[in-house]
């Protein structure tokens, strides 16, 4: 069974069409990628995905469910006008990412150590490593978008949402 499907999907604005039958089945673990021209909806797709909006017509599925309207811990999202932790070093705004998956959304002792060294195990991946004591602020716009990737996949949701990541 797919783990994201949707189904016959329609996505009117007014009388305004924006997605016409659209069908996609993702499993558990694959990558896909939509691509269109500006304006072609796939925002709308996206929101669609996140329960921000409900199709007009047709049926979307997440873990054989209707998406959460409210944002839980199986999904994580780098919108395309991302935001990172302005007062946080790189390395803590990773740290920061996994620690929304932490029932007291913090962790101390053993367990920060752990969490750091797990943060520079994710910036090394990113390539940010060499820029773990900066702040945002002295990145460049790219870089900015690869640390809110980063928070994103430091926090191992089920699924990952991109809108416009590169």
């Amino acid at each position: 069974m797919s783990f994201v499907t949707a189904t016959d999907i329609f996505q009117f604005y007014g009388r305004r069409p924006i997605l016409e039958r659209v069908n996609v089945s993702v499993e558990e673990g694959e990558f896909i990628s939509i691509v269109g021209a500006s304006g072609c909806g796939k925002s709308t797709f996206l929101r669609l995905l996140l329960a921000q909006e409900r199709p007009t017509r047709g049926e979307i599925r997440v873990a054989d469910a209707p998406p959460a309207v409210e944002p839980g811990l199986d999904r994580g999202v780098v919108f395309q006008k991302y935001s990172v932790f302005p007062h946080m070093t790189v390395r803590e705004n990773i740290v920061a990412g996994e620690s929304f998956r932490s029932r007291f959304g913090w962790f101390s002792g053993a367990a920060k150590t752990k969490a750091r060294k797990r943060a520079d195990d994710t910036l090394a991946r990113i390539g940010l490593d060499h820029v773990a004591n900066q702040y945002p602020a002295t990145l460049s716009g790219g870089m900015q978008q690869r640390l809110a990737i980063g928070q994103a996949l430091a926090a191992k949701t089920r699924i990952l949402l991109l809108d416009e990541p590169f």
